[in-house]
């Protein structure tokens, strides 16, 4: 980019871009003024209802002493909340990288200010984290790996494909999660505000793919869709298991339980409530955000279906119903 480059930048037009950079504005907020960080985090508080958890909903879990799943439910908590705040990290370096990259002026406004959120958000995690004054769990390779593969991106497709588009959708249903099962006013605060930021980022990966969905010939979007609808399909269908019990059976050790007498029974019960959330899932009730992302975003039309052998796929003939109603 040049000087002469930047005295008339183009605005794409597109009203839903526009408006999200305004939004942002309206929708600030202020991490010393807008949460009250006195509120304690003791140690005995799992700061969330046990059911969020994977396993927490289980007959072998509940029936552990409250000590005990106080233990798990926090490290579990702890964890995620380390690995959001890595993230938030890594988004701000995808928006300094599309900052430079895009010519649009809206985008540019947009990846500016996000920027901006993500900083915020990496900064109230990071003290929330220090108020429950433990050691968090480090984050697992599978997602460092999936980080340093986004870090390591440079064009403007793929990092907003794999960030707003991808990641923020996934997350999206992950701040839910968290804010709806939240015990403690102040982690409650605090997943309101950040979620509330998180669907404006959100909202500007599918308007940025379903425009460039709407401009490309069908072997291009054929192509972009085959190469995210089978991460999409894989995250918006998976569930607790051997994985989620392996780090559960960890922290359950940590607190003196013998867990692999018990491990057994926590995955046949999980497999229960498993299928039994999968049958909402494809009644239409629990839609995960994923799904939706991708028909707003022009993924899930007839003709890519067909040509991805994936019309029948009941998550996707659901979503596509859900969409219809």
């Amino acid at each position: 980019m040049r000087t002469r480059e930047l005295i008339n930048l183009p605005n794409s037009g597109h009203p839903g871009i526009n408006a999200l950079f305004s939004k942002a504005h309206s929708a600030g907020w202020d991490i010393d003024r807008d949460i009250d960080w006195s509120q304690p985090l003791p140690a005995d508080d799992s700061l969330v209802d046990h059911a969020w958890a994977a396993f927490g909903s289980t007959p072998t879990f509940r029936a552990l002493p409250e000590r005990v799943q106080t233990y798990a439910t926090r490290r579990a908590l702890g964890r995620m909340l380390n690995v959001l705040q890595v993230g938030e990290s890594v988004a701000q370096d995808v928006c300094a990288k599309l900052a430079l990259r895009l010519r649009q002026e809206d985008y540019r406004n947009h990846a500016v200010a996000q920027a901006m959120d993500e900083a915020r958000h990496h900064l109230a995690y990071r003290r929330f984290i220090e108020k429950m004054n433990e050691e968090p769990e480090d984050i697992d390779a599978g997602t460092e790996m999936m980080f340093d593969t986004l870090l390591a991106a440079d064009g403007a497709l793929e990092l907003v494909a794999t960030e707003q588009f991808f990641l923020e959708s996934l997350a999206m249903d992950i701040f839910d999660g968290i804010r709806d099962h939240a015990t403690h006013p102040l982690l409650r605060e605090l997943l309101t505000l950040v979620t509330r930021d998180e669907s404006r980022h959100m909202g500007f990966g599918v308007l940025y793919v379903a425009e460039y969905m709407r401009t490309q010939d069908r072997d291009a979007r054929i192509a972009f869709a085959r190469r995210w609808l089978g991460q999409i399909l894989f995250s918006a269908t998976d569930q607790p298991g051997p994985i989620m019990l392996a780090r559960l059976q960890r922290r359950l050790r940590e607190a003196g339980v013998d867990a692999d007498a018990i491990g057994p029974a926590l995955l046949r019960e999980q497999q229960e409530i498993n299928a039994r959330e999968r049958s909402e899932v494809l009644a239409g009730r629990r839609l995960p955000q994923l799904m939706k992302s991708a028909r707003r975003a022009g993924l899930l039309e007839p003709d890519i279906l067909e040509a991805l052998g994936i019309t029948d796929h009941p998550l996707v003939r659901v979503t596509l119903a859900v969409g219809e109603a």
